[in-house]
């Protein structure tokens, strides 16, 4: 897809960090999009002063235990102050055991009318160049395919093309979510 026809836009000029480790003094929030089988569990890592993403980690076909544990060595890694975890489906099972570990995870419900705002706040910081992000191709891929349709009320649609997947962009627009409201739900900015 050309950057002109894609939902997001600016793509080559925000996506250029490359990882780093746990700055001390600085302050982080992770995203995280559970996947299992066919869909990846990604979990985005941001830099809540710079507002630039440092860690990006995507992986399926493991047990959520495993996944679970994945969180955790992070977690322990980045100390984020927030994670905001994507809660449909398995995700409150898997937010209920990490708060039960100590970890400050928080669900995000997604829906029609939550995933709009989610989707268009993270298209216009690209826009804006408000945030960086890491120069990774599946993220970048990601990026460049999503896809927005028209819905028969007027509203609109955001996702993946079909066989393709959006792990990455969710995981990333919730970590975005956390720089920006730090705790506040996104439904309280609708």
């Amino acid at each position: 897809l050309q950057d002109g026809g894609a939902v997001f836009r600016n793509i080559d000029n925000v996506c250029v960090a490359d990882v780093e480790p746990r700055k001390p003094g600085n302050r982080y929030v992770f995203g995280v999009d559970w996947g299992k089988s066919n869909d990846f569990t990604c979990i985005s890592v941001m830099d809540t002063y710079r507002k630039r993403q440092v860690y990006l980690d995507r992986f399926n076909q493991i047990s959520w235990e495993l996944q679970r544990g994945r969180l955790i060595s992070l977690y322990q890694r980045y100390k984020p102050g927030l994670i905001w975890a994507e809660a449909n489906s398995i995700g409150d099972v898997n937010i209920e055991a990490l708060q039960a570990e100590g970890l400050p995870v928080r669900g995000f419900m997604t829906t029609a009318q939550s995933k709009a705002p989610l989707i268009e706040s993270l298209v216009l910081a690209i826009e804006r160049e408000d945030l960086t992000l890491l120069s990774d191709a599946v993220l970048i891929n990601e990026l460049q395919a999503y896809e927005m349709s028209r819905l028969s009320n007027g509203g609109w649609r955001y996702s993946a093309p079909p066989g393709g997947h959006d792990d990455t962009v969710i995981a990333t627009a919730l970590s975005w979510h956390g720089c920006r409201f730090s705790g506040r739900s996104l439904i309280d900015f609708v």
